[in-house]
């Protein structure tokens, strides 16, 4: 199981924040411990995220822990923006905009960089991003450009690293955005594979319905000019090529789900502890988003403590829901049995000592949490929705129709008191988490990229 020796292989995100982006970043790093694992010694991944001291710093030291090479855009700028200078044009800033200005660690200005508010297509504007030097500012034309700028550079080094100026370079580009940006990049020994995080329609969130907002209409449009697109589950796939059109180069690929943990004292039954210890206890691992219903679950609970009163409902995660989902605890009374315990790195320890997964999101791309929990061996109860749940939980959980709060307590309560049937669940649970180890899903990425350097790039457009 190994890609072509012929290529270098670099990881796109706009960022790289675990405590913020949930099963985002999950993915992202997933996908880097993929490379590595079929074969690429070094996989690069570049961030274009502006914070310096938000954790940015301590995640690249994991990164380098785990075998691949971290860049930031801004960390490099602040270290020496000459190389941007020499690109960008004589120019002034936009006197309509306001500036935020980047500076090195002298307090010198860097860069600055004009702040666009309250339009999600920021990244568009044209408006000068401007660089200081000696002989006056320079600019580019917006984040775009900046962005292009520096991914030339990358490509260039990597190439003369090589000693190969035809070297192929290959993008797996994680962000629908920085795909906007590289969509048309005519280059013929440049490839993009692009992939998909989350369901790219409105509600009812039915095939027919109307796309998400402007972001995926415009990257929609560009499909035909990736060299392959990785969606997360068949059905997204088979929906998107049915309306908006396909080729070749899609392919459905799930995150790989790293094994559960080994307990510090294994049992010799590993459903016993969890019979035991936490038969009450019911888990959710999601952002606290609107996406992700966390009240309706706070909405079942009432119903599923008339059944099994000493039932506990654990929630980690954190998001800007936090507050309005706290006082609905509070106002439903439920104070004692359900916890907002907010971000933690410990998640997979809680799923070892609880009895039942929750999930109740609206909509899904493939829920990663639920993969988890499957490897885990814990029985899921899941709202059925496009896309996940129904083609990952399988036989191991319940699936439910999408807002059925009943649907959701009976489960759940059934599955509390019955220890026999949780056992035979969590059972399935094991069986159906196969197709998602990082041996099944590395051996198809493997054989996705090995066709991607083999094929011409597809057409695009002259940059």
């Amino acid at each position: 199981m190994s890609v072509p020796p012929d290529a270098d292989f670099v990881v796109l995100t706009s960022r790289l924040a675990p405590d913020r982006d949930g099963g985002y970043a999950v993915a992202v790093a997933a996908r880097l411990r993929l490379l590595r694992s079929i074969g690429v010694a070094r996989p690069l991944l570049l961030t274009f995220d502006v914070a310096a001291d938000d954790g940015h710093a301590e995640v690249s030291r994991d990164d380098a822990r785990a075998g691949y090479d971290t860049r930031n855009l801004f960390a490099e700028l602040r270290d020496d923006s000459s190389w941007l200078y020499e690109q960008a044009r004589e120019g002034r800033p936009d006197p309509d905009a306001a500036y935020r200005v980047i500076r090195d660690a002298e307090g010198r200005e860097v860069v600055s960089l004009p702040v666009i508010s309250g339009d999600p297509g920021w990244y568009l504007t044209t408006a000068p991003v401007v660089v200081p030097g000696e002989q006056g500012p320079r600019t580019v034309a917006g984040f775009s450009e900046l962005w292009r700028a520096w991914l030339t550079r990358v490509v260039a080094q990597l190439r003369s690293r090589a000693g190969d100026e035809q070297r192929c370079v290959v993008f797996i580009c994680e962000s629908k955005q920085l795909g906007e940006v590289i969509a048309d990049w005519a280059d013929p020994n440049l490839r993009i594979v692009h992939t998909v995080h989350n369901s790219h329609l409105a509600p009812p969130y039915e095939p027919g319905s109307a796309v998400r907002d402007d972001g995926w209409r415009r990257w929609l449009a560009l499909l035909d000019r990736f060299d392959a697109v990785i969606w997360p589950t068949a059905s997204q796939m088979s929906d998107v090529a049915a309306r908006f059109g396909g080729h070749e180069g899609f392919t459905a690929l799930p995150t790989p789900i790293l094994p559960a943990p080994v307990p510090p004292t294994p049992t010799a039954d590993p459903d016993l502890g969890r019979l035991r210890r936490g038969a009450r206890e019911v888990l959710m691992v999601n952002r606290l988003v609107a996406q992700k219903r966390v009240d309706a679950a706070i909405s079942a609970w009432p119903r599923v403590l008339e059944g099994v009163p000493d039932a506990q409902l654990h929630v980690y995660g954190d998001g800007p829901l936090r507050d309005v989902l706290h006082t609905l605890v509070e106002e439903r009374g439920l104070t004692e049995s359900v916890h907002l315990h907010g971000f933690s790195d410990h998640v997979r320890d809680a799923m070892r000592t609880s009895a039942v997964f929750l999930s109740t999101s609206a909509f899904e791309g493939q829920n990663l949490a639920i993969g988890e929990a499957l490897t885990s061996g814990l029985p899921v109860v899941a709202f059925d929705v496009r896309y996940g749940p129904r083609e990952y939980v399988g036989t191991g959980g319940v699936l439910i129709p999408r807002d059925d709060v009943e649907g959701v307590a009976a489960a759940l309560t059934e599955l509390l008191t019955d220890d026999a049937l949780r056992s035979e669940v969590a059972g399935r649970a094991r069986e159906e988490a196969r197709r998602l180890s990082p041996e099944k899903v590395g051996s198809e990425f493997a054989r996705v990229l090995g066709q991607v350097v083999a094929r011409p790039a597809r057409p695009r457009a002259a940059a």
